[in-house]
């Protein structure tokens, strides 16, 4: 008689705090992770202004909007990323932040510009509301990414 196989299961893993008395950034995107990074502190665009996050604050929730993050490290350079809207939520010293895009500041401004004109090329093909209201997403945070970089059309990377 064959072995029966048992279904498998799907157990979320706890993600422990770190214990320097850092807070644990995680900046994830549908598709994949962009960076996983320890913080003395992190700056969030949400939608009710930015939120400065330091460690062993109280759980906190909230929607994010098209900007400019920043993690913060005593003696280091400031590490800058541009995200989409999306959600955080803060608990324990761990800090995800799950956006539709996230890019490092360090990026070529021609390329984002030529994401907007796909973008804005599948918005004009689309019918359903479901589609266009994706597409004008996609187009919003394209247009505050290059707004960010100080983009010119004449501009070659920044």
């Amino acid at each position: 008689m064959p072995e029966q196989k048992q279904p498998m299961t799907l157990q979320p893993i706890a993600e422990e705090a770190p214990k320097n008395g850092k807070i644990r950034v995680k900046l994830i995107c549908p598709l994949y992770t962009v960076a996983i990074l320890e913080a003395d502190s992190v700056l969030i665009p949400a939608l009710d202004g930015d939120i400065v996050i330091l460690p062993d604050r109280a759980p906190l929730f909230f929607s994010l909007k098209a900007g400019r993050m920043i993690v913060y490290n005593k003696g280091e350079k400031p590490v800058s990323f541009l995200v989409s809207g999306g959600i955080c939520e803060v608990r324990r010293n761990l800090c995800p932040v799950l956006a539709w895009g996230g890019y490092e500041e360090k990026i070529e401004a021609s390329k984002i510009a030529t994401q907007l004109k796909k973008a804005q090329k599948v918005f004009a093909g689309y019918r359903s509301d479901f589609g266009k209201t994706e597409a004008a997403s996609r187009i919003q945070f394209f247009k505050k990414v290059l707004e960010e970089l100080n983009y010119k059309e004449d501009d070659e990377t920044i």
